[in-house]
């Protein structure tokens, strides 16, 4: 940023594939001063549900916290702040990307207190329990239900802290952790298609402006399986909505039921300070967060978030053909 325009660091966000293999080798260059290997920062991600890095970038000058999710504030401190969450995900192994079907397909959106009363607004200001996001997509590489264009939901969360005047805490819940509290018959039931799902609010809104209010995508999805078996241990596809099982079983209504509790049992609180980036694991680690104070604006709360995704499978009629990053829906 020191030798470049703020225009010209815009216009390379624009291209975050291409700006994260730019800056890639300086941060390879820089593990290696310190004996580090980017294959075991690799390796940690997952198996660490989350990787914590303090004071990553500068906060200069800010403007008021934003009152909406979009859009994010073009200054020197957000630029700065959206580069280094695009190279942590490069170093990753991963392309920052986005949904077409939430928040218009915008690469970062704010975290912040909304305002007004409206069920956004409330969900702004509460806490949150445990969940994975964009969990009615399927994991990395599992089909859509019924729709084959519909791209995984994200391998990582990136938060990047701007204010948390509050110390408001973000939770992360360990999958291994929370699994290791569960009896074997309970963990086979969560890996049966017997669960319902239904769309997070923030892509509901999207998938309506997109398709219209009947789109199949917008349905309470049934028989869906929560839990996955891979070579490296079990991913999880979950939301607090998804507490309802398909079918008239006991044993799968406790298996939820001890899910949830073992997930309060095993909750992590991390304060996301400005500078900081939190980077969560969206298959071995559930997020949430504490209440946030403050009202909308002013110095209120202010994280910015990108998702990051192994996009090397994907299919072209999983991306949208008219940008670098966005995914369908």
């Amino acid at each position: 940023m020191r030798d470049n325009s703020l225009e010209y660091c815009l216009a390379a966000l624009d291209n975050p594939v291409q700006l994260g293999a730019h800056l890639l080798p300086q941060v390879i260059a820089a593990l290696t001063d310190v004996d580090v290997d980017l294959y075991d920062v690799q390796r940690s991600a997952w198996t660490n549900p989350l990787i914590h890095l303090r004071a990553v970038f500068d906060i200069h000058d800010l403007p008021e916290t934003p009152t909406a999710f979009i859009p994010v504030p073009d200054v020197a401190t957000t630029v700065s702040a959206r580069a280094s969450a695009v190279v942590c995900i490069a170093a990753l192994n991963s392309d920052t990307i986005s949904y077409g079907s939430e928040n218009d397909g915008h690469l970062f959106v704010n975290l912040v207190v909304l305002p007004g009363d409206g069920d956004f607004a409330d969900k702004s200001k509460s806490n949150m329990r445990g969940h994975t996001d964009g969990v009615s997509f399927p994991v990395r590489g599992q089909p859509h239900e019924f729709d084959q264009r519909v791209a995984p939901s994200p391998d990582f969360v990136c938060l990047s802290g701007l204010r948390n005047p509050n110390s408001t805490t973000t939770t992360v819940m360990p999958l291994s952790a929370v699994l290791q509290r569960l009896t074997s018959e309970e963990i086979n039931e969560l890996t049966k298609p017997q669960y319902i799902l239904r769309p997070q609010k923030t892509f509901k809104r999207g998938l309506r402006k997109l398709f219209g209010k009947d789109s199949p995508l917008l349905e309470v999805m049934a028989g869906i399986q929560l839990l996955f078996e891979t070579e490296d241990g079990y991913w999880i596809r979950y939301s607090h909505s998804a507490s309802e099982t398909d079918f008239d079983s006991e044993l799968a209504s406790q298996a939820i039921t001890r899910f949830e509790q073992a997930c309060q049992e095993c909750s992590a609180s991390v304060v996301i300070a400005p500078g900081d980036i939190l980077l969560v694991n969206n298959r071995i680690g559930l997020h949430g967060r504490g209440v946030v104070g403050g009202e909308a604006g002013g110095d209120s709360r202010w994280l910015l978030r990108t998702y990051g995704l192994d996009t090397r499978k994907l299919r072209a009629d999983q991306r949208y053909p008219d940008s670098s990053f966005k995914l369908y829906p």
